[in-house]
């Protein structure tokens, strides 16, 4: 009974963290990632304007007019905003202006024995715990230590990776509290016993 009181406080507690550490207000700061929807604005000459709404692909990477497919692996937005200027630049347009805004965010599923199953949007960086807070923490039959994260890799291929978060929560093993990343999948099965 201890412990159950103990792990459903550890729980609150990272959830009052993870709502008070700001998610990166204006959004320039925010790795890109595969599932993203941008909206990005190039504006050059007089006049022009080239508009349009990219999803980054599975390979995180987008296809934009006059330079093709592009990689964005990693890239914040400023840093995206950068790289296309770059491009543009070089052979097509002279000082062209973009601006890029992300539409939609990655998510993770959290599924299995949580109080709220469903997507949620990676923001910033998510960990395995904060995700399961915003699950709203186990169901009474969940067993936390069984925990997976099932994750596609850029070839197509899954890996799983298990999560001992009963032992995350009681203070060890907080190397195993991983970020995820958009398109995760993490499993909680229910206790045997």
């Amino acid at each position: 009974m201890r412990e159950h009181f103990i792990f459903k406080c550890a729980i609150f507690l990272s959830l009052i963290f993870f709502l008070q550490t700001p998610l990166f207000a204006d959004g320039k700061d925010y790795r890109i990632g595969p599932e993203n929807l941008l909206q990005i604005d190039v504006h050059y000459g007089k006049d022009g304007v080239i508009s349009q709404k990219v999803r980054v692909s599975s390979k995180s990477q987008i296809t934009f007019p006059l330079v093709g497919e592009v990689d964005v692996t990693g890239l914040t937005v400023s840093e995206l905003e950068r790289k296309l200027f770059t491009l543009l630049e070089k052979d097509y347009l002279v000082n062209p202006q973009v601006n890029v805004v992300i539409e939609e965010y990655s998510t993770v599923s959290v599924i299995g024995e949580v109080k709220k199953p469903g997507s949620y949007p990676v923001k910033g960086r998510l960990t395995v715990v904060e995700a399961i807070s915003l699950a709203e923490g186990f169901s009474r039959i969940a067993s936390p230590n069984n925990t997976k994260v099932i994750r596609t890799n850029s070839d197509g291929t899954k890996t799983e990776i298990p999560v001992r978060l009963g032992d995350i929560m009681k203070g060890g093993r907080q190397k195993s509290n991983i970020y995820l990343q958009g398109g995760d999948v993490v499993i909680v099965p229910e206790s045997l016993f």
